[in-house]
């Protein structure tokens, strides 16, 4: 329900990893452009929300706004047939949900991804209502782990944090990515030169982080020699208080997500 950006990187990478078969998905999205695109990905469209409705796991990729309406024409149907509720619909809690349906006690899994998942790299975090069975946590965590890596929180209010971090957390980084890119580029480096650079340092940064066990911190001594250019940068970082304007923005957006809910 919704093929939006976030859905649709979700289906992709569960088709890309195996853990989904495309000819067992079925889309429905109001916007023409997105049923479209998912014709083209070779999926199936419903020409009604029963259709997917009538489903073992339904996956709820829409905006926070458009939520109570979808939910209310398809409660009936919902409460009947009783599918495996996946919301990734940022801020709304399940207890939110559990009340638009109702009351009753549907299997709800709320996650958490992000983006790329669409490339199986998202990181994902994801909790459930108390009516979610064995079989629905296998097979919430071999979807999660098959775009990325899969986290299970017992605090729902962790989500709104891990919203603001890992959920936006991309555009965070492709903001820097961006900058970076732009200077090289007027210093005269070729642009698609200079993408690649800029976007396998991020990534080569990341992968030392993972793999060798080192903290940011570890990683900035590593690179910042004294008196060298490492150094110069990090100044003017300093300076202009990079770290408090990034501490600043991620604690905006997990406030947002926090006011969503409310």
């Amino acid at each position: 329900m919704g093929f939006g950006k976030m859905g649709s990187s979700l289906i992709s990478g569960g088709i890309r990893s195996g853990v989904l078969k495309r000819d067992e998905v079925c889309i429905y999205d109001l916007d023409s452009e997105r049923v479209k695109f998912a014709e083209s990905e070779g999926l199936s469209i419903a020409k009604s929300l029963d259709d997917v409705v009538d489903s073992d796991s339904l996956i709820i990729a829409v905006k926070p706004k458009d939520l109570t309406d979808l939910l209310s024409s398809a409660k009936a149907s919902l409460i009947e047939r009783r599918p495996l509720l996946i919301s990734i619909v940022a801020g709304i809690r399940i207890e939110k949900l559990q009340s638009m349906l109702d009351d009753v006690q549907m299997r709800i899994v709320r996650v958490m991804p992000n983006i790329a998942a669409s490339v199986n790299e998202a990181i994902s975090a994801y909790c459930t209502s108390k009516s979610v069975r064995k079989e629905d946590l296998e097979f919430i965590n071999s979807l999660l782990c098959g775009v990325g890596k899969a986290v299970f929180v017992d605090n729902e209010d962790e989500l709104d944090i891990i919203t603001g971090v890992s959920g936006s957390g991309p555009a965070y980084f492709s903001l820097m990515m961006g900058a970076m890119e732009k200077v090289a580029i007027e210093r005269g480096i070729e642009r698609n030169l200079a993408r690649m650079m800029v976007a396998q340092t991020c990534r080569g940064a990341a992968t030392m982080i993972l793999e060798r066990g080192i903290s940011p911190e570890e990683l900035i001594r590593m690179v910042a020699s004294p008196g060298g250019t490492t150094e110069e940068a990090l100044k003017v970082m300093e300076e202009r208080k990079f770290s408090l304007i990034v501490s600043d923005a991620v604690s905006a957006a997990i406030e947002k997500s926090r006011r969503i809910n409310r």
